[in-house]
């Protein structure tokens, strides 16, 4: 390729631990310097919870995000066990799908144990809790 002001494109490479690549500067002199990471801080408090204080997410845009979150862990999965570093659109299609069975289910067991927890108290209490 082209030397445009004396940088060249590093040709991509797949490693087992893509992520140990990104820790390393490419100088245009041909070496690579370590650069540490910075560490993303983990949150120990529940999305819901607006401790940190950001504004809880309404329930319809948790949900569209818990989605996309499980599409990409899925996909994450899918790509881990066939060894490969790309995605196809077919790919992320299979991903998509997998969470809306998925989260269908959740929604069935939950609205199952619901009705399971309803009419097995007793009439006084399922009144009190209304």
């Amino acid at each position: 390729m082209f030397d445009l002001l004396g940088l060249r494109p590093h040709p991509r490479i797949a490693h087992q631990d893509h992520h140990a690549s990104r820790t390393q500067v490419h100088s245009p002199l041909g070496g690579a310097e370590a650069r540490p990471r910075p560490v993303p801080a983990a949150s120990t408090a529940p999305a819901s919870s607006s401790a940190s204080g950001a504004p809880c997410l309404p329930p319809s845009v948790a949900r569209v995000a818990a989605r996309t979150r499980l599409s990409a862990e899925l996909l994450a999965a899918i790509l881990t066990v066939d060894g490969r570093s790309r995605a196809t659109l077919d790919d992320m299609e299979r991903a998509d799908a997998l969470a809306d069975v998925l989260l269908a289910r959740r929604r069935q067991r939950v609205g199952a144990h619901r009705t399971e927890f309803s009419t097995n108290r007793p009439a006084a209490v399922r009144v009190a809790v209304r």
